[in-house]
């Protein structure tokens, strides 16, 4: 108890500036987490676009209003009308070798409460998206099943391993659910991101491509999975929005062509063009958003070797007087060291609590993050900045400490 009163009556006199200083640090640590949680997602973005398939590849988009002047509702279930008939003709030019469009639909599974995106690939959308299987293998080397064949992405099928069979039931209304038996035969690991294209205009980056969901993906050759979008409407397209991708040998005459017309129709973003524009994505959240926690993380860390240092030298007299009624070197030590970390470890404590309530969240499927991935490297980077911290400031009591005796301390400060 004499410890901790000791303790406590020492930190109460530094009470202001170690408060400023905790919140300061916790702030920035916990606003650090969303800047790096960003960064993650958009280098990830970009490992995954940067594929033989993708790289070779345009992404186009529909003219809006011309899409809207022209299409009718049903088409979007039948593949057929202006957007489709679009689709034809760019994959029926020279050179390019298919489409990579998104059809979707929802499924039930199991008491989860929300509805799970459903989605049909072909094989280019297998191909150019080939690096978010972390397990089993794609559709078109899987063994041949008398159910449909199925790809899970999500924290909700964490129980489920590959080879398992599950039953969901495909939405086709509010009101009507069709059960339907599935062969899983690879999944997506954390952190469960799957493409999905719904976005336009001249700043296109690869972090417009992906969201973080549950999904259950479908293979579109999958003849059984077909009859039944064919009678019940299960799959919307999305092909407003599509990768049109080239042969390899592919000439840029003939990718000009396939511009040209897409220029008619739309608008469209190069693989270079998506690059460019993800590379300034990178410099601004780096430049801009990151240019503020980084100084006041800054300031925070010399205000507190500088307390630090006052701290240490205030209290040495102090400190020589415990000395002497008993209190030894060491814990003469601790009790600064305590002191001086206490802010640090109350803003480390914080922000680890943050990752890891996240983390859970999304882990058990009860909150998702777009644009963000938070994980135990999170952690890491928070664990690094508070050893490298507390080792700096500690340093200044143990060379105070190393380099006076509380002996000589006591006979400089009390020469009366």
């Amino acid at each position: 108890m004499k410890k901790l009163r000791l303790f406590f009556m020492s930190f109460s006199q530094n009470i202001i500036s170690s408060i400023i200083i905790t919140v300061i640090l916790t702030s920035v640590l916990l606003f650090g987490q969303d800047i790096l949680g960003q960064y993650r997602y958009i280098m990830y973005s970009k490992d995954i676009m940067d594929n033989q398939y993708i790289s070779n590849s345009d992404y186009f988009m529909i003219d809006f209003d011309n899409y809207m002047e022209n299409e009718d509702g049903d088409d979007i279930f039948e593949n057929t009308g202006y957007a489709p008939s679009i689709c034809k003709k760019i994959s029926e030019f020279d050179g390019v070798r298919g489409i990579a469009d998104n059809w979707n639909g929802a499924i039930k599974y199991k008491d989860y409460k929300s509805d799970i995106s459903a989605e049909l690939y072909t094989d280019e959308m297998a191909d150019a998206f080939s690096k978010l299987l972390s397990e089993g293998c794609w559709f078109k080397d899987a063994e041949a099943s008398d159910i449909p064949n199925v790809i899970l992405s999500g924290p909700i099928f964490n129980d489920i391993s590959v080879g398992d069979d599950i039953t969901v039931k495909l939405v086709e209304s509010i009101d009507s659910e069709i059960p339907q038996r599935v062969h899983v035969i690879g999944k997506y690991d954390f952190p469960w991101f799957s493409p999905f294209f719904t976005v336009g205009g001249d700043d296109v980056s690869t972090s417009d491509f992906f969201e973080q969901k549950n999904t259950v993906i479908f293979d579109r050759n999958d003849k059984k999975i077909m009859k039944l979008q064919e009678k019940h409407r299960l799959f919307a397209s999305q092909e407003m929005f599509y990768f049109v991708m080239y042969d390899e040998n592919c000439t840029e005459e003939q990718k000009q062509e396939v511009r040209d017309y897409m220029n008619t129709v739309g608008i469209y973003s190069t693989y270079d063009d998506l690059i460019e524009d993800t590379n300034s994505e990178i410099r601004y959240l780096l430049l801009k958003k990151l240019i503020m926690p980084l100084f006041l993380l800054f300031a925070a860390t010399i205000m507190l070797i500088s307390i630090s240092t006052l701290n240490t030298y205030k209290k040495l007299r102090d400190h020589s007087i415990y000395y002497l009624c008993g209190c030894s070197r060491k814990r003469s030590f601790l009790y600064l060291a305590a002191e001086i970390s206490i802010s640090v470890i109350i803003a480390l404590a914080v922000s680890l609590v943050y990752v890891i309530t996240m983390m859970q969240k999304i882990r058990t499927g009860t909150l998702g993050y777009d644009c963000f991935i938070i994980d135990y490297y999170n952690i890491l980077i928070s664990l690094g900045y508070a050893v490298i911290t507390l080792a700096i400031t500690l340093l200044i009591p143990y060379a105070v400490y190393k380099k006076n005796t509380p002996i000589e301390i006591y006979r400089r400060n009390h020469n009366d």
